[in-house]
């Protein structure tokens, strides 16, 4: 089995934590989710999930439909960098740029660790021959480069930038330190647009739908990074820490030699490979506002989800 040096780093850096007579090591970061084309195909499965692709997806692209005069009177004064966080294969971006009037100038800017992602999102964009698309920039990076990337783009053509971070991608973050990150370095006439859901009722329930076999088809490849074999885990999912994780239980003891390290995992043992913040739409609005003067939230019809348009 080939390890991945990028997520065999992650697990040696952050180390483990004891519980009970086990260790529970962490590599819960969403970079990892899209590292390879088969983590990132994985992904693109949950538009065939039910339940994700009718919350998240559908609900997404009606609110943005529904709202198009709201998103062309934000957009369309001026020509405009649109950065699109975690772009993914570029649906997101489509069904935004597509709302926005043909006199508008865009400048696409698809950022992603995936080259995968980057390339299905670039080929979207230019086989729908948008006539408002004047250009596209691509980021092959995590967000930990954010300010940058909204320094770089500006330029006499393109002083305003959009910046999208559309399908949930928010609550897979510490959300004070993206928001931060976000609103720090932009300008004025920035725009900052946020789709995710909100917690209705008890804050951690149905906790089944987690547990579908899609996960592990799309996770399994990060402990296969770490050199696990199929048969040697179990996924499952939990809400713990004030979030949902999805976590492996080590099925076998197993001693991993890599990169000059020697790491000793024992039968139950846990490995926690992703995580997702779940808050209340008050909760959403509190932090928004700790860093925008202006936020405007576009709901849908359950009050289940939302559309956030932000300005410093």
């Amino acid at each position: 089995m080939k390890i991945n040096d990028i997520i065999f780093k992650k697990l040696v850096k952050r180390g483990y934590s004891i519980k009970g007579d086990n260790k529970s090591w962490d590599v819960s970061d969403s970079k990892l989710w899209y590292l390879t084309p088969e983590l990132s195909k994985g992904f693109l499965n949950l538009k065939k999930y039910l339940p994700y692709r009718i919350k998240v997806f559908d609900t997404e692209f009606t609110l943005i439909e529904k709202n198009a005069e709201k998103f062309r009177e934000v957009c369309d004064a001026d020509a405009f960098n649109l950065i699109d966080l975690g772009c993914g294969d570029g649906t997101k971006a489509e069904a935004f740029i597509k709302i926005l009037s043909k006199n508008s100038k865009i400048r696409y800017c698809p950022v992603d660790v995936s080259q995968y992602f980057i390339d299905q999102a670039i080929a979207r964009v230019k086989d729908l021959n948008y006539e408002n698309v004047a250009g596209i920039k691509p980021f092959l990076t995590d967000f930990k480069d954010l300010d940058d990337i909204i320094g770089i783009v500006r330029n006499s053509e393109y002083r305003r930038n959009v910046i999208l971070l559309l399908g949930e991608t928010i609550s897979t973050y510490e959300v004070n330190d993206l928001l931060y990150h976000l609103s720090d370095p932009l300008w004025k006439d920035d725009v900052l647009i946020v789709g995710n859901g909100y917690k209705v009722g008890d804050r951690f329930v149905e906790l089944g739908k987690y547990r579908d076999s899609l996960f592990n088809d799309w996770f399994i490849h990060i402990v296969k990074g770490l050199g696990f074999n199929d048969n040697e885990v179990k996924i499952d999912a939990r809400f713990a820490n004030g979030r949902l994780e999805w976590f492996y239980t080590l099925e076998v003891d197993k001693t991993i030699f890599h990169m000059d390290k020697t790491v000793n995992f024992k039968k139950g043992d846990e490995i926690v490979v992703a995580i997702q913040y779940k808050f209340y739409e008050n909760e959403w609005r509190e932090f928004y506002e700790l860093y925008f003067a202006d936020v405007e939230l576009l709901k849908d019809e359950d009050k289940e989800y939302a559309i956030a348009i932000c300005k410093k």
